[in-house]
Order: structure tokens, then C-alpha cells, then sequence
């Protein structure tokens, strides 16, 4: 009798995956090559994940869940409660690690460009930061439209920073760059704010 699947150890299984990608490509993953940088069998790697496209979703996920725990709860945060979780964020992506996720994230995102059948995973992920922010932007009293546009010119300037910093490594600059990206965020935010007031 099969013995049944034990989800811890997935989890676990996941965790070494993502450190074994650290200086790996997406792109040359095989369950064989996977298997043996682990020192385990490929049966395991197909028990726990299926096929090569499920493992590499499952990946993506795993990487996307490195913020998990710092996401705010359900409680609105105030302008300086979000500029303190979004450096806390980017700060995180800033590390070797995160460098290094950063650019299998992007990887994939890239790869999915281009499959016949995309995963929708990046996308998905890219979304949802845009629309946190919108979300958060019309509690502040933003119309919805504005709102969306300005949460996604922000996302995406953040992209491109890390985009730059994936690719150039120099931690000063994006850095730097960031904190720049913030204060005419939250200037522009505070110019707008009696417009949209008085729309309200």
C-alpha cells in the first residue's frame, strides 16, 4: 500500500529547491539534475510535484511567498506604516537571496511571455501588488481610476529598480533609487490629496 503524501515534506522539499536555484536558471532545470544536486531520487521530486510544468509553478509560488510574512493584515495602514513595509520589502529583495529569487521570478515572468500556455503565475503576482496599492490608494480618498494608475506606475518603478539592481548588482544605487521613487510618491500624493478631497 502507497504510503500517503506528508505536505511538510513537500514544503521542505521546496525550501531546498529554492536554495539549490540560487545560482541556477530555470530554463536548465531537469528532475534529473534537480534530483541529483539534492542527492535524492527524481521518483521523489514526481511524487511530490507531478510533471516538470508543476514543479516549476510550484517554484514560482514558493518564491512569491518570501514576502508572505511581512504582508499587512486587514487593518488600513497609514502613509508612514506603508512607506515602512514597502522598504521593509524592497530591503528583503536586496539580500543575495533575494537578489537571486528576484531574478528566477523574473525569469519566469519572462518565460511566460512567450509559452503557448502561459502560467499566469507572474502575472498574477505582478497584479496583486497593483492592486494592493490601488485598494490602498482609494482608501485614501483616490478615485478608482487615478488610483489604479497611480498604484501601477509605482509598482512597475519598483520593478524596474529591482530589474536594475538583478542585473547591475550595486545595492548603493538602487537603493538610492528607491528612496527617491518614495518621496515623489508620497509628495505627489500629498500634492493630489486636496483635488481628490474636494472631489469626495
Amino acid at each position: 500500500m502507497a504510503r500517503p503524501p506528508r505536505p511538510e515534506r513537500k514544503t521542505e522539499l521546496l525550501e531546498q529547491i529554492l536554495e539549490f536555484l540560487l545560482d541556477k536558471t530555470l530554463a536548465d532545470l531537469t528532475f534529473r539534475s534537480l534530483a541529483d544536486g539534492l542527492g535524492i531520487s527524481s521518483y521523489v521530486l514526481v511524487y511530490h510535484f507531478g510533471n516538470r510544468e508543476q514543479l516549476v509553478s510550484e517554484i514560482i509560488r514558493g518564491i512569491e511567498s518570501r514576502f508572505d510574512r511581512l504582508r499587512p493584515g486587514p487593518e488600513h495602514l497609514g502613509l508612514s506604516e506603508l512607506v515602512l513595509w514597502s522598504r521593509a520589502v524592497f530591503e528583503q529583495s536586496l539580500e543575495n537571496r533575494g537578489r537571486q529569487l528576484q531574478r528566477l521570478e523574473f525569469e519566469a515572468a519572462v518565460q511566460d511571455a512567450v509559452a503557448e500556455r502561459a502560467r499566469g503565475n507572474s502575472v498574477a503576482g505582478y497584479l496583486g501588488w497593483c492592486s494592493f496599492l490601488a485598494s490602498w490608494l482609494e482608501e485614501e480618498g483616490l478615485p478608482a481610476k487615478e488610483a489604479a494608475v497611480r498604484g501601477r506606475a509605482y509598482v512597475a518603478s519598483v520593478m524596474g529598480i529591482l530589474y536594475d539592481y538583478v542585473i547591475c548588482a550595486d545595492r548603493e544605487s538602487a537603493s538610492a533609487s528607491f528612496e527617491m521613487l518614495t518621496d515623489a510618491f508620497i509628495r505627489q500624493l500629498d500634492a493630489a490629496r486636496p483635488s481628490f478631497e474636494g472631489r469626495a
